[in-house]
């Protein structure tokens, strides 16, 4: 009987039986430890098989959490024999990703979308309970692909459990949240008196006073005082704290069973399945029977009807397990369980690690395979752990440090290990032969010198190419291993952004022996020296982002990175975004922090600047936490871009400041000449045209294209126009002369665009308005709204002192409802004053007719107030969910309102009727 729970039972009760009648969705049970989630999630399962439902089980062990995809397979296991019926791309997905077959590693997206198959496969015999325990522990990989499941409309629920905190809440994926509150008074003391009737007056008020409703708690206490003490004949002792009580609980208990017994908790804990079978394969099945109704009878753990799982009633009895064996008996188990004669070899092979107390190649060599199948399907934090424990098994020398190497240059490349990354190369000092060891320790240190701040470019430079040239010059040396070394070298001689670094690393390429890596290639074309080298690549370019959908997680930022100068941040979106949502997860860090700087420079270009403010943000502070420093500077230079185009010109100096006193001491000249637009553009921003010509041309002469400095095409913009405000009509001239040389509006539609609108703003007055009027006819134009309301901006000034008034004021009103949207006030001011220069009293134009609100919030607002879904304004705006409803959170109280469904009303009332704005709009959904 659950004492308390009759409401949250009924909630659970309609989740189940909507779910089972193709009501489909999710609910996230979320309380303290040991306030009954558990129990309530084994009364939901009963509900559910008495209803017809088949349910299908997983639990999260911390024993688990390097094995990818645990938790899936644990769920999956009893629909196996499905894979089958599915199409091949499913079945493939699913099989290399558990494991059951090698392969290119599938997106993560790919494996969502198979195990959605092969559940709405099986629910179409019966419907399905999917129950997952202990949610924090499950595997990440796992908990992504259910977190992702789309389960509307279907016959399957999904209920899981998990101990209550922010990060479970907003990471679940769930559609409902049920929180479970302690019990009350009343239901607490029926529990208590229910479980332990004889307790004396003064005992049970101490007992109800520090169990605070908790019903493990209050069913664990009692047993853990002397027969003394719950007779009140001795006072009761100080308490701990309650996790410290409980485990004592626990461990006492678990004390208390046969040898035997507890040698079969151990293994069922470090097996982690909680399958029986195995358990019944490795010992004798009188000893599985005893010791199963020894723990049984110690109320440790459940078993199925069928006695085909067991289940541990509480986390904590697993710790206890665990804790309660020695190092020795906890090998000897992990021995028993290699060798499980049907058990898989990724778990055999970790077992085999878990087991070994000095070196052994053999299980090194076991490791390592392991390590590189990981690598292979995406799962790097897998084949960090894999390399690690075989470096540590390594007899040899030379073979300790290049597994150690490669765990350091994985743990610096993609996982966020940075702050682990020096242990891990003092494991690499190099051996008396060079070998493929000293590339890969080159790798892992140049990563680490460069991304953490404390080296500089050259040092990097100088340690990598003397390794990636020994490197080319041995026959033996891993492919694998040159074609990273290379990588790493154009991404340094990229921060380099110098000459002298580019000339051996394009010799180094011409030694390959094979064909060097495509995505090389494009990143020394078209990010290397855009200007120069991109041309012939493009159409090479376009082909790999358009496989971008099934690319490994690596490429994908390779690919973007490679575009992010040449106009192709927009079509790789959509793979930067969903990186990005996995690897918020904390799996992949340094490949997330590279997404949220390429997704920031696109928000910037295509206006999107709330939803830059917010990611530059967080990628800054994610940066910070890992000891990316280097990385952080990139979204200084976000936020120093977006303050200085909005008129905080003295925060936008000082972040330039900070990123010219990183950069210079290290040579990062790629940042200093980020510093020099920053400062360009403030100073455009306060109308000091002479300093912004000076601070463009430092780094971008008139007339001069740079070799290897893509930033300079940001900059076409304002090095024009600071030429032509200055009185420099000729150096503007000649700017837009080298634009056309180099075929520079080829290269994509925004350059296009910023060209033939610097040429239009240096043509004669006979050929302004034709220049101008091409400018705007572009194809896309519109998609880089701040570049094209500076273009409208110059052409209205053109116009009007051309006398061509209603023109002038056409274009000058359409720049200035843009400036206002963006927030870009200095150009809104110019807008402005030109207007009243035309003689028309300028407005507010795009602004809100509410003054409380900003012109985005007011948009937001009209768009809810028609019904739309935060998901539907967040893609209607190009802004995540999260921040509509954080602007939404914020319109409530202005508009003196509490809830959504007043906003038409609080909106009419402010002067303007909200409606459902363009015919395209999405109908609203619940």
């Amino acid at each position: 009987m659950l004492y308390g729970r009759d409401h949250d039972l009924a909630v659970i009760a309609a989740f189940v039986d909507g779910a089972a009648d193709k009501g489909g969705g999710s609910l996230l049970v979320i309380g303290d430890a040991g306030v009954g989630k558990s129990a309530l999630l084994h009364a939901a399962a009963a509900r559910a098989v008495d209803g017809g439902a088949r349910v299908l089980r997983a639990a999260g062990a911390e024993f688990e959490g390097d094995l990818r995809f645990a938790g899936l397979h644990q769920i999956l296991h009893p629909l196996l024999d499905g894979l089958a019926d599915l199409s091949d791309q499913h079945r493939n997905a699913l099989t290399v990703a558990l494991g059951f077959a090698s392969g290119q590693a599938p997106a993560q997206h790919a494996v969502t979308g198979a195990t959605l198959a092969l559940l709405r496969q099986a629910s179409q015999a019966r419907p399905l309970l999917l129950a997952i325990d202990d949610l924090p522990w499950l595997d990440r990989g796992s908990a992504t692909v259910l977190r992702s499941l789309d389960l509307a409309a279907t016959r399957i629920g999904m209920l899981a459990v998990t101990r209550d905190d922010h990060s479970a809440r907003r990471g679940s994926g769930a559609t409902r949240v049920h929180e479970l509150a302690p019990l009350d008074d009343q239901s607490a003391a029926a529990l208590l008196d229910d479980r332990f009737p004889a307790l004396p007056p003064e005992v049970r008020r101490r007992l109800l006073t520090e169990a605070l409703g908790n019903p493990l708690t209050l069913q664990e206490l009692p047993t853990a005082l002397d027969a003394a003490q719950r007779s009140g004949s001795a006072p009761l002792p100080h308490v701990l704290p309650l996790s410290r009580r409980l485990q004592a609980v626990f461990a006492s208990r678990v004390a208390e069973l046969p040898p035997s017994s507890r040698h079969l908790l151990l293994l069922a804990v470090l097996d982690g399945t909680g399958d029986l079978s195995t358990l019944r394969s490795l010992l004798p099945d009188h000893v599985v029977t005893e010791a199963l109704r020894d723990a049984q009878e110690a109320g440790l753990i459940d078993l199925d009807r069928a006695k085909t799982r067991l289940d541990f009633r509480h986390p904590l009895i697993r710790s206890a397990v665990v804790e309660l064996s020695t190092a020795g008996e906890q090998r000897r188990a992990h021995e028993v369980l290699a060798r499980r004669p049907d058990g898989d070899e990724e778990r055999r092979t970790w077992h085999l690690a878990h087991a070994a107390v000095e070196p052994d190649e053999q299980v090194a060599v076991l490791l390592e395979q392991l390590a590189r199948r990981a690598r292979g399907r995406g799962d790097v934090a897998g084949a960090v752990a894999a390399f690690t424990r075989a470096a540590a098994l390594s007899p040899d020398r030379r073979d300790r440090s290049r597994r150690a190497a490669a765990a350091a240059y994985l743990g610096t490349d993609a996982t966020g290990n940075l702050l682990d990354v020096p242990r891990l190369l003092e494991a690499c000092r190099p051996t008396h032969d060079a070998d493929a060891t000293s590339l890969t320790t080159a790798l892992a240190a140049a990563h680490h010198l460069l991304l953490s701040g404390i080296g500089d470019v050259d040092s990097a430079y100088r340690l990598l190419i003397k390794a990636v040239d020994t490197g080319l010059s041995r026959v033996d040396t891993p492919h694998d291993v040159l074609r990273e070394g290379l990588y790493t070298l154009a991404w340094i001689s990229f921060f380099g952004a110098r000459a002298e670094l580019r000339a051996p690393l394009e010799r180094a390429v011409a030694r390959l022996t094979s064909r060097a890596p495509e995505s090389l290639a494009l990143l020394m074309s078209c990010l290397g020296d855009p200007v120069h080298t991109s041309l012939p690549d493009l159409r090479r370019l376009d082909d790999a982002v358009g496989g971008l959908a099934a690319a490994d997680p690596v490429e994908v930022i390779r690919i973007g990175v490679a575009g992010q100068y040449v106009g192709r941040l927009k079509t790789c979106r959509p793979a930067l975004q969903r990186l990005l949502e996995e690897g918020r997860e904390g799996e992949h860090v340094t490949l997330t922090i590279h997404a949220m700087n390429l997704l920031s420079r696109h928000c910037y270009e295509s206006g999107e600047w709330d939803q830059l403010a917010h990611l530059s943000e967080e990628g800054l502070r994610l940066s910070r936490r890992h000891g990316y420093h280097l990385l952080a500077q990139t979204f200084l230079h976000h936020q120093a871009l977006l303050a200085a185009t909005r008129g905080d010109t003295a925060r936008a100096e000082d972040l330039a400041h900070e990123i010219t006193r990183f950069a210079a001491p290290r040579r990062i000249q790629l940042f200093l000449t980020l510093a020099a637009e920053i400062r360009t553009r403030a100073a455009l921003g306060r109308g000091e045209y002479e300093a912004a010509f000076l601070q463009a041309t430092s780094v971008s002469p008139a007339g001069v294209l740079p070799h290897f400095q893509g930033p300079t095409l940001w900059l076409i913009p304002d090095l024009v126009e600071s030429a032509i405000l200055s009185g420099r009509h000729t150096e503007a001239e000649a700017h837009v002369a080298a634009l056309r040389r180099a075929r520079v509006p080829a290269i994509s539609d925004r350059l296009a665009l910023v060209t033939h609108g610097a040429a239009a703003m240096t043509a004669d007055d006979d050929r302004f308005m034709a220049q101008f009027e091409r400018a705007l006819a572009l194809p896309g134009a519109e998609t880089w709204p701040f570049d094209l309301a500076r273009i409208r901006l110059f052409y209205g000034e053109r116009l009007r002192r051309a006398k061509a008034t209603q023109a002038a004021r056409d274009q000058l009103n359409a720049a200035l409802t843009t400036f206002t949207r963006l927030g870009a006030s200095p150009w809104a001011d110019r807008a402005r004053s030109e207007l009243r220069a035309s003689g028309l009293a300028a407005v507010r134009a795009g602004a809100s007719p509410d003054t409380r609100l900003s012109p985005q919030q007011y948009e937001i607002a009209r768009l809810a107030a028609a019904g739309m879904t935060n998901k539907q304004i967040g893609q209607r705006l190009h802004l995540s969910p999260r921040t509509v409803g954080s602007h939404l959170y914020q319109v409530f109280p202005r508009l003196g309102i509490t809830s959504r469904a007043a906003l038409r009303d609080a909106l009419q009332e402010a002067g303007k009727p909200a409606d459902a704005g363009p015919k395209d709009t999405v109908p609203a959904q619940s």
